[in-house]
């Protein structure tokens, strides 16, 4: 959400869909994007791919490790408003 909010020219959005295995979370934001050939970068520790923006370079990698140690997979994807989608799915799980 910060590096949408950070790079969204004026709109960010948020949508949650129930699927067959879990759950989808989008984060869509209307600003530059990420190019494909650039999209690995932002998940290493400490990258940033613009030192003017302000951050450790941390989140990504980090929501990333997150997400797979609870089964999940991360995307970053083009988004239908023109910047960077971030896809998070989640499978379902079951009460212990």
């Amino acid at each position: 959400m910060d590096n949408a909010c950070k790079w969204a020219d004026s709109e960010v959005r948020l949508g949650i869909l129930r699927e067959a295995q879990g759950y989808c979370l989008l984060v869509d934001d209307d600003g530059p994007g990420i190019p494909e050939s650039r999209r690995a970068e932002v998940f290493s520790r400490g990258a940033r791919l613009d030192e003017q923006i302000t951050g450790h370079g941390l989140g990504l990698g980090i929501v990333r490790d997150i997400v797979e140690a609870w089964g999940g997979q991360l995307q970053l994807l083009e988004s239908p408003t023109g910047g960077l989608r971030v896809r998070i799915d989640l499978p379902e799980r079951t009460a212990p």
